[in-house]
């Protein structure tokens, strides 16, 4: 056999190994939608009240989409809304697309169920308050 061929056939097959993974493949974090309804609103309450510890982390979350049109800034906010396993309480997070979407034409029925990927994170508001955000997120149906 040709040792050209056979270095070449070596290298090609390291590079298909050592070939960057595809962006939906990316390590996920925090499953949201694998746990329980009891688990899952216990941990987005501690996502929202112990925010530091989860940032930067990927999350991924079922739930309802739900919007909100906040008339003293102009701004409309999208979150992803889960129940407690008794559905008598809600927990929600805030989420940003990666990709630019009309509002409401690009956007489901609110009370919709929905699954967001991305990455966890704190916005600040001009008036130094924050909330947890899921940023550069993914939606689907």
């Amino acid at each position: 056999m040709n040792r050209g061929f056979a270095l070449f056939t070596l290298l090609f097959a390291l590079s298909a190994f050592f070939a960057a993974p595809p962006a939906y493949a990316e390590k996920i974090d925090i499953d949201l939608s694998r746990m329980s309804g009891t688990v899952v609103y216990a941990m987005v309450n501690q996502m929202v009240t112990e925010p530091q510890k989860f940032k930067g982390k990927i999350v991924n979350m079922s739930g309802v989409f739900s919007s909100y049109y906040d008339n003293e800034t102009n701004q409309r906010y999208f979150g992803c809304v889960i129940s407690d396993a008794l559905a008598c309480c809600s927990q929600g997070l805030a989420f940003e697309l990666k990709k630019p979407h009309k509002y409401p034409q690009e956007y489901p029925d609110e009370g919709t169920e929905i699954t967001i990927r991305g990455i966890f994170d704190i916005r600040t508001e001009e008036d130094g308050v924050g909330f947890p955000v899921i940023r550069d997120a993914e939606m689907f149906r």
